[in-house]
């Protein structure tokens, strides 16, 4: 049996490395070595993949914001090269949470600009920013009312602004990507959100006949769900290349392993131990001065296990038949499987932070105690419900809070109904 990993180290390297919360910002708070890029985000990175898919806390906003960042991209181009980033790739932010741009406009801007202009020509004079088009289009100090005009009143010449544009990346064989994020703060409500959402798939498919000019839209499922939304011509070949942002059980311990073999406090001792024990040896990228995890904790979910249970211990309990509780590995993720049968790395590092961050018992050999993983999933949970009931779906709250301590699951559907008709 391998040695747990040393009790003090681990815990604050947990504590300092994994993320403290929700990184919907135009930059990225963390450096780039903490980064991981799983096989299905490296589909989604691919600038040929215009549609990217992810429930929250996925890392739609994390990937909007990490891509624009030069540190985190050449790292990504250099450990991940599967994702399709090198180092002739520009990237800029087309709409987004984050503080005000004058790169795109805010949502009151865009509320204004709806009320004069289509949405199309909006969106194309954000696209003509971002690529710097050059006169006649209105120079970048002009408002984005004279932007968006221009663009209506000169389809032609905004046409050949965006061809010679194409036409100089690909004589510097550079490819410029467009990322379009938070979709869902472009207005107030559904009924406005709808339009902007729409014209703004379409001009992405519009852009697929640029090779050098490339739109890439951060998206939730709920989105793409809403018929509305995609009803134009062709909608389904943009569909057909949509990827979701997907998180494997050993995708997340991946994630939570590169930000240990980093961090600033107890990775070298993380790093060490996992050569010594395990035969697992860090390759140290000095272009980005990074470690980079070895190629089984990316994949092979037994070396996974074995390590992670000498962070934990071998099961959910005490005792000979502890076992019996469920193993560390599987348990913790089991437990944070949200209505899709996902989990989110957002709520998975939440739970083993507030793990770290729990007193084990004494005489505890292992950096965490299960209890104090059953204390991290049981807040982590607290997090992601409240995030669905009151952010996504407000209305949740509505139609729940009459229920409380009137039924016992499972139950009839007719019990539930009977409820509510009373309070009608």
């Amino acid at each position: 049996m391998k040695k747990p990993f040393p009790i003090t180290e681990t815990r604050q390297a947990l504590k300092d490395a994994l993320p403290a919360g929700d990184e919907a910002m135009s930059t990225p708070e963390r450096e780039a070595p903490f980064t991981y890029v799983p096989p299905s985000h490296a589909a989604a990175l691919n600038p040929e993949n215009p549609i990217v898919e992810g429930i929250r806390g996925a890392g739609k906003s994390f990937w909007w914001g990490a891509l624009v960042s030069e540190p985190h991209r050449l790292f990504v181009a250099s450990a991940f090269p599967e994702a399709k980033i090198d180092r002739n790739t520009l990237a800029t932010q087309g709409f987004g949470i984050g503080p005000s741009s004058r790169r795109y406009p805010s949502k009151d801007v865009i509320e204004t600009l709806v009320q004069r202009f289509d949405a199309r020509h909006i969106w194309r004079a954000i696209i003509a920013t971002q690529i710097d088009a050059p006169d006649p289009y209105p120079s970048q100090g002009s408002n984005w009312d004279a932007k968006v005009s221009w663009v209506k009143d000169h389809p032609e010449e905004m046409d050949e602004l965006l061809y010679q544009r194409n036409a100089e990346l690909a004589e510097q064989k550079k490819l410029q990507l467009i990322l379009f994020d938070a979709l869902d703060r472009l207005a107030d409500d559904w009924d406005s959100i709808r339009p902007l959402a729409r014209s703004l798939f379409q001009v992405a498919l519009d852009f697929r006949s640029y090779q050098n000019i490339r739109l890439k839209i951060f998206v939730r499922p709920d989105m793409l769900e809403d018929r509305d939304i995609l009803a134009f011509p062709d909608s389904s070949k943009l569909l057909a290349r949509k990827i979701s942002l997907k998180w494997r059980r050993s995708d997340l311990y991946a994630l939570v392993f590169q930000c240990l073999g980093n961090a600033n406090s107890g990775g070298e001792d993380f790093r060490n131990h996992c050569l010594s024990e395990f035969g697992l040896k860090w390759h140290y990228d000095a272009e980005n001065t990074a470690w980079v995890l070895p190629k089984n904790l990316r994949i092979d979910e037994d070396v996974q296990k074995e390590l992670f249970h000498a962070m934990t211990g071998p099961a959910m309990a005490s005792g000979a038949s502890g076992h019996k509780r469920g193993f560390p590995y599987t348990w913790l993720p089991n437990h944070l499987m949200d209505g899709r049968s996902e989990v989110s790395p957002r709520s998975f590092c939440a739970a083993l932070r507030v793990a770290a961050q729990e007193e084990p018992l004494k005489g505890w050999d292992y950096p965490l105690h299960y209890k104090g993983i059953q204390a991290g999933v049981q807040q982590a949970s607290s997090i992601r419900v409240n995030e669905i009931s009151r952010e996504d779906y407000p209305w949740i709250e509505t139609v729940m809070n009459p229920l409380k301590g009137k039924i016992t699951v499972p139950c009839l559907e007719r019990e539930i109904t009977a409820i509510w008709k009373k309070i009608e």
